[in-house]
């Protein structure tokens, strides 16, 4: 995962919206004002082809299911937090696995779709490496950290083995979580990932 590590590195430092202390990171306006891609509006797009986005097969834009990107800053703040994780795993597409798709194949989304649910026999990987990049660009190591120590220094003091707690390793999930704009199962990945607060 270290290419996606440096890959997140050198993004933050090419784009200011990037940077850790801007979090929550704004990938809404990254998408369209950075790097001038499209969100493209589709109905029934996660009810059809089973996911709530998808990167263009050209690369200029990306499919969001229509219902939740309109209801995007009306619905409930898990829904926006979601779109948010979704929309950082397409651009890791976008910046990862530009050489896998070949755009001449693709007559249709409907094609396009039938590829993707495959990626030519490299599925997994690159949807875990999407996963890793959208989870290290919308939550900063160096800032979880930091919101880790400050917690920790309280923590230690009124109970010293609070490392063992999983209940209150999932409470600071959760409490940190709206800091970054995303659900706490990021959180505690990133926790994990990251060797923060590793899982017991």
């Amino acid at each position: 995962m270290e290419h996606i590590w440096s890959k997140i590195e050198e993004l933050r430092d090419q784009y200011d919206l990037l940077k850790e202390d801007h979090t929550p990171i704004d990938v809404f306006t990254f998408l369209e004002v950075d790097l001038g891609l499209d969100p493209i509006p589709f109905d029934d797009l996660l009810s059809k082809y089973r996911v709530e986005a998808a990167i263009k097969a050209d690369f200029s834009g990306i499919y969001l299911d229509a219902e939740q990107y309109t209801l995007m800053e009306k619905g409930p703040e898990w829904k926006l937090n979601r779109l948010r994780f979704t929309v950082a795993h397409e651009l890791a597409h976008y910046f990862l696995h530009r050489n896998l798709p070949q755009t001449s194949h693709f007559a249709s989304l409907t094609d396009f779709a039938k590829w993707t649910a495959n990626y030519d026999g490299h599925k997994y990987t690159a949807e875990q490496e999407a996963n890793e990049f959208a989870g290290c660009l919308l939550v900063p190591k160096t800032r979880l950290g930091q919101l880790f120590d400050e917690f920790a220094n309280e923590a230690n003091r009124l109970m010293p083995n609070f490392m063992d707690s999983g209940q209150l390793r999932d409470k600071f999930a959760e409490r940190v979580a709206p800091r970054f704009g995303v659900n706490s199962q990021v959180i505690a990945i990133r926790l994990d990932r990251d060797g923060i607060w590793p899982a017991s």
